[in-house]
């Protein structure tokens, strides 16, 4: 199950750079185009802004159930991938900015500073620069490029459970050796025409 719930917001993600790509196009199209950018209503950064968020929710959920994963198995080699999507996204950071801007809004970076009653001007409540997202003067990667690290890292984590684990599993291995077969069998009839798909 935390595999299945990992693809299904690493694909989310995916799904929030396509939209985040299209937002930011429709952004910069309007500033060339208009000299009344700033009055015109039109609803392109909240989208931007909505979609970053979930960007960045999608991220959060990938890094806790990858992380889960690495406990669960104990294998050192997930851990990696967990420490290397932590060090690209700096996910802890931006998430907590975004699931906690009521109290960034107070002016609390952290739940201890508001238990001390220790406030920060926050000048920062989310910016983008370029393809980067901006909160408390801190960059976060939310572009196309972070998105194919994401994916890289997902494809890595494959590979470490295909090797380690399903290859010694006699089911798995006799399941794919059947689809190649499959396979096969079904590229020969087609190329001898007997099927017509």
């Amino acid at each position: 199950m935390l595999l299945f719930y990992l693809e299904s917001y690493v694909n989310g993600a995916i799904i929030e750079i396509r939209r985040l790509s299209r937002a930011r196009d429709k952004i910069n199209k309007d500033i060339r185009g208009s000299l009344n950018f700033g009055r015109k209503k039109n609803f392109h950064i909240t989208h931007l802004a909505n979609d970053t968020h979930f960007y960045f929710i999608c991220i959060d959920k990938v890094y806790k159930l990858l992380s889960s994963l690495s406990d669960e198995l104990k294998d050192r080699d997930i851990k990696k991938l967990v420490t290397e999507l932590k060090k690209t996204f700096g996910i802890n950071i931006v998430r907590n900015h975004l699931e906690h801007i009521d109290k960034r809004c107070l002016e609390y970076l952290t739940s201890e500073d508001e238990k001390q009653g220790k406030r920060t001007q926050i000048s920062d409540f989310g910016n983008f620069l370029g393809d980067y997202f901006s909160f408390g003067g801190e960059k976060f990667p939310s572009d196309i490029k972070s998105a194919a690290e994401l994916k890289r890292i997902y494809i890595e984590l494959l590979k470490i459970l295909e090797e380690k684990y399903a290859s010694k599993d006699p089911s798995f291995v006799w399941r794919q050796q059947s689809e190649a077969r499959y396979k096969k069998i079904m590229q020969m009839l087609k190329k001898k025409g007997l099927l017509s798909f």
